[in-house]
């Protein structure tokens, strides 16, 4: 498993400094212009010259001009001095194709060596890390090997994307992370102080933080762990974020948790509106859990949007100038508080929802496919619920728990004990009752239930007999407890 691990790094060489803005700027410089040079060889390789195009319909046109005029030889009443001028004149246009015929081929072998050439003196042979090498001061060489491995890599992902309009051809920001390669990467323990060494011979201390902290002694722990070679250091990358300066550890983690769930038992993860999630075990209903409230958070990331609005207005009148940049960086910050505040919550909601997993012991995690249709517009656009899916698809796979997507349609209509499907089973947003058997229960709880038992196929009355002896059962203290429900306590 592949993870990236941030450490705050400090140096006591202040030469450190300035080498490393330096380098990130020649960097970001030899990264931008590989770019285009591959995205121009991969354009004279696939795409026409418009000189071409133009030749063809020429040469399309003095076809139609010659057949135009051999049918008029074809005329019964053409005179001999009439026959004379149209055989003249075919002669001449025939000259012509061919001379354009000449023109078109001469056109398409300069073409075609001109791409050779470019890509021989641009691409071919590691030709573009010599080119990279000479237009820019890049110190440590290994660098632009890296340059070339990540720029090959990224255009080859996006290729579609950028012919088609989807995207723009990429532009690597001044802020891009300083790349370092694995091999110049060396951590170790100078008494009591972790360090990294890495290209060029620069040390750098790891500021750990506050002691007897559970984040410090895990970190603690990472590190040993890569000294010892127990984990594997991969490329990573180091930035500067304001004043402090951030090592971006890659670190290739082996699998070695010896957690065995219980085979066929899914958690079924319903996204709603009440209760950002809402989660079900497959094979004993009683086993439920939600987490956070949607109201508390979209208040608070309402609060933000209104009082990102009311900066606007107030930014209205500084239309350009000197001192624009200064007077909207308030806005930007608040924009980037209002981020991480989101990303903040779906860590938290992703971690309890694994956690919970775990502690039941399931082998996967059932999420559903959200769409549009499915959530109201206000909660789609205050609710980044694809990051969330994507923390919590990280996550399990770190503790080993597969997750699987299923089709949500209809599980919130759905009765999870007869099956019966329609609209009037869910009477409001929160209560759901059926109105062919009469069963009640939470309506986030019977999605719930839903998306975990589509997830492995099984029928509804298959499941009730295999659940009846562990559903039918006293509701004990600390289950109650646990979940933090006392209203809803009807359940299969």
């Amino acid at each position: 498993m592949i993870t990236v691990r941030k450490i705050k790094v400090r140096c006591e060489d202040k030469t450190f400094y300035d080498f490393m803005r330096k380098e990130q700027r020649e960097q970001n410089k030899a990264l931008n212009l590989s770019i285009g040079y591959i995205h121009t060889n991969s354009i004279l390789k696939s795409v026409d010259s418009g000189a071409e195009t133009l030749i063809l319909n020429s040469i399309e046109k003095l076809n139609k001009k010659v057949d135009k005029l051999k049918k008029d030889l074809e005329k019964p009443k053409i005179t001999d001095k009439k026959r004379e001028q149209t055989e003249k004149a075919i002669q001449t246009n025939l000259k012509l194709i061919k001379d354009e015929q000449i023109k078109l081929e001469e056109g398409k072998q300069f073409r075609q060596g001109l791409d050779k050439q470019f890509s021989e003196i641009y691409i071919n042979n590691n030709n573009l890390y010599h080119v990279l090498k000479s237009q820019t001061q890049v110190q440590y060489m290994r660098t632009l090997d890296l340059v070339t491995q990540k720029v090959k890599q990224d255009y080859s992902n996006n290729f579609v994307d950028i012919v088609t309009g989807k995207c723009s051809l990429m532009n690597y920001k001044s802020d891009f992370p300083l790349m370092i390669d694995k091999k110049c990467i060396n951590i170790f323990k100078e008494e009591q102080n972790y360090k990294i060494r890495i290209m060029l011979g620069y040390e750098l201390d790891i500021i750990l933080g506050r002691r007897n902290n559970e984040n410090v002694n895990e970190l603690k722990s990472t590190l040993e762990k890569c000294i010892s070679g127990e984990y594997k250091i991969c490329q990573s990358s180091i930035s500067i974020n304001k004043n402090d300066v951030i090592f971006n550890l890659t670190l290739d983690i082996p699998n070695t948790t010896n957690y065995e769930p219980v085979h066929g038992r899914v958690l079924g993860v319903d996204v709603g509106v009440k209760y950002p999630v809402y989660m079900c075990v497959s094979d004993n209903t009683y086993k439920r859990k939600h987490i956070g409230s949607a109201a508390d958070f979209l208040k608070v990331r309402q609060q933000f949007q209104e009082r990102k609005r009311k900066l606007q207005a107030s930014l209205d009148i500084t239309k350009g100038g000197k001192g624009r940049k200064k007077k909207t960086q308030a806005l930007e910050r608040f924009k980037d508080k209002e981020r991480n505040f989101a990303k903040t919550y779906n860590h938290q909601v992703s971690k309890k929802v694994v956690e919970f997993a775990k502690k039941n012991k399931c082998e996967t995690i059932a999420l559903e496919k959200i769409t549009k249709e499915g959530i109201g517009d206000t909660i789609l656009r205050n609710w980044s619920y694809y990051e969330l899916q994507h923390m919590i698809e990280y996550k399990a796979k770190r503790e080993c728990i597969k997750v699987e997507f299923v089709d949500p349609a209809y599980t919130s209509q759905t009765c999870s004990k007869c099956g019966h499907v329609s609209k009037d089973n869910r009477q409001t947003q929160e209560h759901f009752k059926c109105v062919n058997c009469g069963y009640e229960l939470n309506a986030d709880h019977n999605a719930a239930i839903n998306i975990a038992r589509r997830s492995i196929d099984y029928k509804p009355k298959e499941i009730i007999e295999k659940t009846i002896e562990k559903t039918i059962q006293p509701i004990t203290t600390d289950l109650v407890e646990e979940t933090g429900e006392f209203k809803q306590l009807t359940f299969i």
